[in-house]
């Protein structure tokens, strides 16, 4: 099954025998050319995002997870009775068993989350606040409490800390005897606020916690996905699409990552109401993508979009001209031409470790926003 212009690097060869070991010999083979071209295919995708054919190749491999553990899963899948009934049932099977793998552990919790941060009043003595956006909650003895009624300050995407430990444990997380902070490797961060006396955490903050010490790779777009280790968390907001909250809270360890030094509040989100750009890639649907422009030194501003069935990116800037460059280093506060200079990254299905290989570099040089 394997492409003739390919040649099997060793690598994949290596992991191919590991994967396939134990297995009857008919089906080992079956797996074996499943897999081979399942990495190859992958690969030929990824060089098209920048990627050498040896780092493309890598990338698949570890996409799909250790070797030990697509055996453990093939392993089941050929050992239940009556399973095989026909090739294409067994081909089906095969695939279902490879994309289930693929960038996912032994374990998979699902993260129920709450957008919504519970809105604490403010209260004030003497002159009683007022306008057209505070409401009033108390009056005693002279002091008057009172709510912003703009209650997107107070929205975000925020996790349950007993489920974020529970998920985490074999990665060594923990909850404060309080219930009010998760600590890791000595680090720790506190809850955002407490609901029924159950202490909730901003994803941004989890993921910053896990990525100082763990590996870390993300997937996914409307639901995102973090593979931490071993265990895979999904992060479920039910129908709704909270990438760009979840994503865009969290460009502050993304840009660290891709600087190579911490980049803390120094950054800018881009607001939905600037101007959006529709960047044609090469990606697949549902790739998330960070777009990059500097304003000098460490100051950054960064906004998160994803990609459409079209191979499309749709992310906003201040600017409405952009040119598009292949390192963070050709960027600059100055405009060339009236164009900023902007970077783009792949931050899905890319370890945080080498999220450089994320970058690229569309077909079109340059984009005017509509």
């Amino acid at each position: 099954m394997t492409t003739a212009t390919h040649t099997t690097p060793r690598a994949l060869t290596a992991y191919l025998r590991r994967a396939t070991w134990g297995l009857p010999e008919a089906r080992r083979q079956e797996l074996w050319d499943e897999l081979e071209e399942h990495v190859l295919t992958r690969a030929d995708h990824l060089t098209l995002t920048g990627l050498t054919p040896t780092q493309a190749t890598a990338q698949a491999i570890r996409e799909l997870g250790p070797p030990a553990h697509v055996t453990l899963g093939m392993a089941k899948v050929y050992i239940m009775p009556n399973f095989i009934l026909a090739a294409g049932t067994l081909a089906l099977a095969l695939s279902a068993g490879l994309y289930a793998l693929a960038g996912s552990g032994a374990t998979s919790t699902t993260l129920t989350v709450v957008r919504q941060a519970p809105v604490k009043p403010s209260c004030v003595r003497g002159t009683k606040p007022s306008g057209d956006n505070i409401t009033i909650v108390s009056e005693k003895g002279g002091v008057t409490c009172y709510t912003f009624n703009d209650h997107e300050v107070n929205k975000g995407v925020f996790l349950k800390g007993t489920d974020v430990t529970r998920a985490l444990e074999t990665q060594g997380v923990t909850l404060s005897r309080n219930g009010r902070s998760l600590a890791l490797g000595g680090t720790s961060v506190n809850a955002r606020f407490t609901r029924d006396g159950v202490a909730f955490f901003d994803a941004s903050s989890v993921v910053d916690l896990l990525t100082r010490t763990r590996s870390v790779r993300f997937s996914g777009y409307t639901s995102p996905r973090m593979q931490v280790g071993d265990a895979t968390l999904l992060l479920n907001a039910g129908p709704e699409d909270i990438g760009a909250a979840f994503y865009n809270s969290s460009n502050s360890v993304f840009l660290s990552a891709l600087i190579g030094q911490p980049v803390w509040g120094s950054y800018f989100v881009g607001t939905k109401t600037g101007p959006e750009h529709l960047i044609s890639t090469r990606l697949q649907k549902g790739e998330a993508v960070m777009l990059v422009t500097s304003r000098g030194g460490t100051n950054f501003m960064v906004d998160a979009g994803k990609v459409d069935a079209q191979g499309r990116l749709s992310v906003h800037s201040q600017d409405r001209q952009l040119r598009f460059v292949s390192s963070i280093d050709q960027l600059g506060p100055y405009l060339s031409g009236g164009r900023r200079s902007a970077l783009l990254v792949r931050i899905t299905n890319v370890p945080l470790s080498d999220l450089k290989s994320g970058v690229f570099v569309p077909a079109q040089a340059t984009s005017d926003a509509r």
